[in-house]
């Protein structure tokens, strides 16, 4: 655990794959939602809070390829979607958005009849 690194640390603006756990001091939701936002990355959020009104408001405008809402790393089996924004990721695996990226769609009109 590493407590209250500034916005522009390295540890703020690059996403992490480890066992590590970034903490960012800010007053206020609209603090915090721009502080998770101000990064090129968007693979995954966390918010905790038993506020149900604002747990939906907030994974709203958080802009990342998944929201956890007072878990993390619930991520599910094959029929959840996973993926990033921004530069976190291509795409989407798992789930039919992932089939989608493997498919051309064609649509074919046949007339049967008297012409």
């Amino acid at each position: 655990m590493v407590g209250s690194v500034p916005p522009k640390h390295t540890l703020a603006q690059d996403e992490v794959f480890g066992p590590l756990l970034v903490t960012m001091p800010f007053e206020g939701e609209e603090e915090g939602i721009e502080l998770a936002n101000n990064t090129v990355y968007g693979l995954v959020s966390g918010v905790w809070t038993k506020d149900g009104g604002r747990q939906l408001r907030v994974a709203r405008r958080l802009k990342s390829g998944q929201v956890f809402i007072n878990n993390y790393g619930a991520g599910g089996g094959v029929e959840l979607p996973f993926g990033g924004v921004k530069l976190s990721g291509h795409g989407r695996e798992k789930g039919f958005e992932a089939l989608y990226g493997f498919s051309v769609t064609k649509t074919v009109a046949i007339h049967h009849g008297a012409s």
